[in-house]
């Protein structure tokens, strides 16, 4: 089938990506490898403290998302002078961020992880390490496992009306262009700050975040995400998100943004666009593309990966939750066949580090396919550990993210 007329495919960059880094570039990795082994191995001090980023920051009651004049996550940090006795002990250690290094790697290789890190901050090691060290922590902080070891009704008891989101269809992933990029739909027309709690929203946003990452397919880094301002008011702002999103994009999960489609943008928007794009980091600034009609999308997206309803594509879909099913879940109650396997992953996770310390001290700069049979080892693995450490989530329910397979299907209808 031929993809739409009036659809521009782009072309992907391949510069300092796995598969294609010079001698130079392998060289660099190695070094931020072997940094990142001695603070993993406590060999080397760092700021075990909270990034300045979120030190102290709450969310309020009232869900503006303005940093809290009170106590925040981790409360007000006061000097030695203020409270007369020693300082507060480490608040993370090596071994804390080794361990959420390999839950973020999932089923990734882990040099495609680091390199992120790295292409973010120009190949700069000490940026690109300061960078990854913070985001290790701001899982940690952000209490993700939860999100991803929890139900849909769990997450619900938790976080008053989470499911509700997704019910309405707030925002959820639905398909993939012809590069494979997942695409995740926000309808800022459904959202009114006032409906649910701050905490709420913003711990539906991290999740999002964490289900894109299984919908990736081998060979695709980046999502697009396009922000639906159809019939948007004043009352559908919320800084809050609007921070959150910007902060994710550029410091949690960077080199993940590949386009970001502002949809029919009504004029009340342009006002609040001179306030937020000067938090853009210029590299992200660049990836925002505006479409006032359908028409204009179809060009950054072809019509047949587009719905009919609302958008006149020619993908014969609709937006629809799918609640749990009674049992679904029941793989992670098999705590023996968990614990094999999580010891099976553990073991797979040493072999890397012992073939990647070894690597590191070899001469010049080559690759080591032994380390990416390994990555793939790991991947492989990962889909059979997951149903043991993953809940299912609404994509699994569809059938998209099944086995380690992504797997969209369109309902496409002929054009008129």
């Amino acid at each position: 089938m031929s993809l739409s007329p009036t659809y521009v495919q782009p072309v992907i960059p391949t510069e300092g990506r796995l598969g294609h880094l010079n001698q130079e570039q392998i060289e660099k990795l190695k070094q931020f490898w072997e940094r990142l082994y001695d603070i993993f191995d406590g060999k080397t001090p760092f700021d075990q403290t909270a990034p300045s980023s979120f030190k102290g920051q709450a969310r309020d009651e009232e869900g503006d998302g303005a940093p809290a004049q009170k106590s925040g996550w981790f409360g007000r940090s006061k000097s030695a002078s203020e409270t007369n006795t020693a300082p507060v002990a480490p608040r993370f250690t090596g071994k804390d961020l080794y361990k959420t290094f390999w839950k973020l790697t999932m089923m990734d290789h882990p040099d495609l992880i680091v390199l992120k890190f790295i292409r973010a901050r120009k190949w700069v090691l000490d940026d690109a390490l300061k960078m990854f060290l913070n985001a290790l922590k701001w899982r940690i902080v952000e209490r993700l496992d939860e999100l991803v070891e929890l139900s849909d009704e769990e997450l619900d008891a938790k976080y008053p009306k989470f499911i509700e989101q997704m019910r309405i269809g707030k925002g959820y992933l639905r398909g993939a262009d012809p590069l494979g990029r997942p695409m995740s739909v926000v309808n800022t027309r459904l959202h009114h700050k006032a409906d649910q709690p701050a905490e709420t929203i913003h711990r539906f946003t991290l999740y999002t975040m964490e289900c894109g990452r299984t919908v990736l397919p081998v060979g695709s880094e980046t999502v697009i995400v396009i922000f639906d301002l159809s019939n948007f008011g004043l009352d559908n702002m919320d800084w809050g998100f609007v921070r959150l999103f910007v902060q994710c994009f550029e410091s949690y999960y960077p080199e993940t943004l590949g386009v970001c489609v502002v949809h029919r943008a009504p004029f009340v928007f342009w006002g609040l666009w001179k306030l937020i794009q000067p938090l853009l980091d210029p590299v992200v600034a660049t990836k925002f593309v505006f479409t006032r009609n359908n028409a204009e999308l179809h060009k950054v997206i072809p019509r047949e990966r587009l719905p009919i309803t609302h958008y006149e594509g020619l993908d014969d879909w609709k937006y629809q939750y799918v609640p749990a099913s009674e049992g679904e879940n029941d793989c992670m109650k098999d705590l023996p066949k968990k614990e094999e396997l999580l010891n099976e992953r553990q073991a797979l996770e040493t072999k890397f580090d012992v073939m990647t310390r070894a690597w590191i001290k070899e001469a010049g700069g080559k690759n080591s396919d032994e380390r990416d049979e390994i990555a793939k080892e790991l991947r492989e693995q990962y889909t059979r550990l997951s149903p043991y450490v993953r809940a299912v989530n609404l994509y699994k329910r569809w059938g998209v993210a099944v086995g380690g397979e992504v797997n969209w299907t369109y309902n496409v209808k002929a054009e008129e």
